[in-house]
């Protein structure tokens, strides 16, 4: 079983901007939430979310899960997802940065509705990285993809992998795209500020609708100091078609991407408008 919690934050609260100032502080409370642990004793941990045990059942289509969290940031609203294993204790995180009660709701049965040709809206926040190859012939050092153009391609390269693909406004398109404000990226990597004459969205079919690099100090696993952490915070929005249930349902509870600790890859669905 997995569960779906959502907490409207108070961003006029202290304690609220204090934990949506650093991805480190954030994950501290919600691994807390979500182990009953205490949370600063989670935010000394490297890894405190991954230590938690996951979802996993043998007789369930839906396969492991792992806690995921998300903060979206809206004009009039704040609001923090967590899909966790277990039901959150959520008591502390409304007492200090809630704008009212958590919901949580059973996950499951909104996962094995989903199936092949259904149409959702979705959103994704991501950790877009790649590797640079070595000399050596051992995996390269990690960096981020920073430029609009690669972040798309990253998304894009990994639909079919996950059970998914992009989808236009209307469920229709040739090939996919993906746009944010002065730039059109089609899945080839080519890159245009033109868009269609009769209707400037048509060839979009997702949206890079946020960017920022949050960075923090995160302590070393041989414990001989710190080193600083930059996460490329990438907020992708749009209309995917199912194409593989049973992936997009490992998705959806595993995570895309790197960094989920820290509030990258969870993406959640919605109907479309």
């Amino acid at each position: 079983m997995m569960f779906l919690t959502q907490l409207k934050l108070d961003i006029k609260r202290r304690d609220t901007r204090r934990y949506l100032g650093s991805p480190q502080v954030m994950h501290a409370v919600v691994a807390a939430a979500c182990s009953g642990r205490d949370a600063n004793a989670e935010a000394d941990s490297r890894e405190s979310l991954e230590a938690i045990p996951t979802y996993s059942d043998p007789n369930d289509s839906l396969g492991p899960g792992r806690v995921l969290w998300r903060v979206d940031e809206g004009a009039f609203t704040t609001k923090l997802y967590i899909v966790s294993p277990t039901t959150p204790d959520m008591e502390k995180l409304e007492n200090t940065a809630g704008a009212g009660e958590a919901r949580t709701v059973d996950y499951a049965p909104f996962l094995r509705k989903l199936s092949e040709g259904q149409l959702w809206a979705f959103r994704l926040a991501a950790n877009p990285m790649y590797a640079k190859s070595q000399d050596s012939g051992n995996r390269g050092k990690r960096y981020g993809h920073v430029s609009i153009m690669h972040q798309a391609k990253w998304l894009l390269e990994r639909c079919e992998k996950h059970g998914f693909n992009i989808a236009s406004s209307d469920g229709h398109g040739d090939t996919p795209r993906i746009s944010a404000p002065g730039e059109n990226v089609a899945l080839d990597g080519s890159a245009s500020t033109e868009q269609g004459d009769d209707d400037p969205a048509a060839s979009v079919n997702a949206l890079v609708v946020r960017r920022e690099r949050p960075s923090f100090r995160r302590r070393r696993k041989d414990g001989s100091g710190n080193d600083r952490v930059t996460i490329n915070r990438t907020v992708y929005e749009g209309i995917l078609r199912v194409t593989d249930a049973e992936r997009l349902r490992h998705m959806l509870v595993s995570g895309l991407g790197a960094s989920k600790a820290y509030g990258c890859g969870l993406m959640t669905l919605a109907y479309p408008h």
